[in-house]
């Protein structure tokens, strides 16, 4: 017994004689005749009544086709579903990001990503950054989403993705407070809070590049400290804090956000996707082809 036997059994059985499944089934009427014979010569039972009327089936024909139907959808389903792994259409992909990145445009991404591919199982990691480059390598996180222009080093490939407002988080009363925008230059004197964790040390470089005026006296301060706790302590008059763009949606902290210029317009900040080249999962490009499409 072959799946083919199956097949022009229940084809005969849906349109009532062998002629008509051999239209459904693209064959000689004489095909279906003989594969319809030659199972139930293995059978020993007749699974059709024959007449000039057509291909009628018996009471074991009727037992028999609710079975082959099952298991032919089976296999057609097994089928359907091998092909959408090969594909990426379904499997499943690990995407790693640290904490700093869990609101704003990575959220919204990965939640249209999984409404358009319901099938794909698209798993979270949220760990420090060099957590995160040793999963990448080590193929644990199939790719990353980090704060930069470029990856770190040529083991990676990346494309870049969106980019965001770079911010200031002030105490409440602040004198800059009732600003609408800040510039860098107001900023020279300040006490500036920096984590010890991403993107801590992009924000630091950043305070280097814009506030290296021999006039420019800022004071950077590193704390073992989360995104949180770091506004916390803003809100308490320990200094001020550059943040992402994405920071500006917690509330009840007893800060204010502004926005950072200069002489060009608003400071932005550019997020890459980061993968290891010889990244096999299919899922993986549709997900990167996916997320560029909504950047």
């Amino acid at each position: 017994m072959e799946l083919r036997h199956l097949r022009y059994v229940l084809a005969t059985a849906r349109n009532g004689s062998f002629s008509a499944a051999s239209h459904e089934l693209n064959v000689q009427q004489p095909i279906v005749s003989k594969r319809v014979r030659e199972l139930e010569d293995e059978l020993g039972v007749l699974l059709f009544d024959r007449s000039t009327a057509g291909a009628r089936l018996t009471s074991i024909g009727e037992e028999f086709v609710l079975s082959a139907r099952r298991i032919v959808d089976e296999i057609d389903l097994l089928a359907h579903r091998a092909g959408a792994r090969r594909s990426g259409k379904s499997g499943r992909v690990v995407v790693g990001f640290y904490a700093s990145l869990s609101s704003g445009n990575l959220r919204a991404a990965v939640r249209e990503f999984r409404d358009q591919y319901p099938d794909i199982e698209t798993e979270l990691i949220e760990t420090p950054f060099l957590d995160l480059s040793a999963r990448v390598l080590t193929d644990t996180v199939d790719v990353i989403i980090q704060l930069g222009d470029t990856t770190r080093g040529d083991a990676l490939a990346s494309t870049p993705l969106w980019s965001e407002r770079l911010v200031v988080a002030l105490p409440e009363h602040h004198p800059l407070a009732d600003r609408s925008i800040v510039y860098w230059l107001e900023l020279k004197d300040e006490r500036f809070l920096i984590s010890h964790h991403q993107p801590g040390p992009e924000m630091h470089a950043l305070l280097l590049r814009h506030l290296a005026a021999p006039s420019d006296h800022p004071e950077i301060l590193t704390r073992r400290l989360s995104r949180e706790s770091i506004l916390s302590e803003v809100a308490s008059g320990e200094g001020i804090t550059l943040q992402c763009e994405s920071a500006t949606c917690l509330s009840g902290l007893g800060v204010i956000f502004r926005p950072v210029h200069d002489g060009n317009g608003v400071t932005r900040l550019g997020y890459v996707a980061a993968w290891k080249p010889d990244n096999r999962n299919p899922a993986l490009k549709i997900f990167i082809d996916a997320i560029k499409q909504q950047c």
